[in-house]
């Protein structure tokens, strides 16, 4: 219905690794109709026992879809690359215990998997103003995600709330 790649992911699980996290989630978000595949991308173990490899070799088998990793770090990127995926996000930059959480993007994570990996990398997570997606587009980010900054009213109610509270 619209002219724009749709990622899919899944979250499903209380573990450490919940985003598209084992090769039948991946397979069923695929088989929804999305143009990408968003998998957790990081080396932590997945309750199906796959390494993120072993996932996109599963996944590769049955569909043509695009695989995006959501990194958490520069290894856990150039390991994704590795692994053969098509796109390098930043989204689980500060949630993994590797690299400090940041307010907004984490531009520095950014900067390094550029450096790091020859795919096109997606800046996701903590955007939350117009010239913080520019920031990352300028730094060289192939594509940003906004979500909570767009999709989550009852959030961005509570920064504006809390910025003019003092």
């Amino acid at each position: 219905m619209v002219d724009v790649p749709v990622v899919g992911l899944w979250k499903d699980g209380d573990d450490e690794v919940v985003i598209t996290p084992t090769l039948e989630h991946a397979l069923a978000v695929a088989a929804a109709g999305a143009h990408v595949v968003a998998l957790d991308g990081t080396r932590r173990p997945r309750p199906d026992g796959l390494d993120l490899a072993a996932t996109v070799a599963g996944l590769r088998a049955v569909t043509d879809v695009a695989i995006m990793a959501d990194c958490g770090s520069v290894a856990d990127a150039v390991a994704a690359e590795a692994a053969g995926v098509d796109l390098l996000g930043t989204t689980l930059g500060g949630y993994t215990g590797e690299r400090p959480r940041t307010a907004g993007p984490d531009y520095e994570l950014l900067e390094q998997v550029i450096r790091s990996c020859r795919l096109p990398v997606v800046v996701e997570g903590r955007v939350h103003t117009p010239e913080q997606a520019a920031r990352a587009i300028a730094l060289g980010a192939h594509s940003v995600c906004v979500g909570t900054a767009i999709t989550h009213p009852a959030t961005i109610t509570g920064w504006f709330a809390e910025a003019v509270a003092g």
